[in-house]
């Protein structure tokens, strides 16, 4: 019977794998439903954790997805996807120096086998380092990840805000403060 459990327990994740894949907020609560019943038959499984993270990110509910983030960081401390979405949560959240240290945790962690989530690893450090004022900071690990994944249209999306948020740090200064 473990068998059909498992084989059960991938059709659900992988319905909703593909209900969120369609971008159509309408079949988000049925996405939603498929990864519940996933979990009620593995309640362990840090992918379904993380699927529910990702459910519940998409529909907007920030507390239900830090803490469907928190079951997978539980279950997986040092998974790079567990780190990487408990810290894009929490900046979403607008606990930004958690969310930093959780980013900073993922790159850690990195295996060969992760580097499918760099570019989403270095734009969520370049956004919280914009919203924390380390505008510096935030174009040279924009640009770091642009040396990583040159083709990135996110990055340098990204880098032209940071670049334009550092450049307006710097006249502050030159200018005695004003703005």
């Amino acid at each position: 019977m473990r068998g059909a459990f498992d084989t059960e327990f991938d059709r659900l994740l992988d319905r909703a794998r593909e209900l969120l894949g369609v971008g159509d907020d309408a079949l988000l609560a049925e996405a939603n439903t498929a990864v519940n019943q996933a979990l009620t038959l593995r309640p362990d499984s840090v992918d379904g954790w993380l699927l529910k993270c990702q459910v519940a990110s998409a529909t907007a509910d920030d507390i239900s997805a830090l803490a469907a983030a928190e079951m997978a960081h539980h279950r997986a401390p040092a998974r790079a996807e567990t780190l990487y979405w408990r810290g894009a949560v929490l900046g979403d959240l607008g606990r930004h120096r958690e969310s930093l240290r959780s980013i900073e945790a993922a790159f850690r962690v990195l295996t060969d086998d992760d580097h499918w989530m760099l570019e989403d690893l270095y734009y969520e450090k370049t956004m919280v380092l914009e919203a924390l004022g380390l505008h510096e900071a935030a174009v040279a690990t924009c640009e770091s990840g642009l040396a990583m994944c040159p083709g990135s249209a996110l990055l340098r999306a990204a880098l032209v805000p940071a670049e334009r948020a550092r450049v307006r740090s710097s006249l502050k200064v030159l200018r005695g403060g004003q703005t």
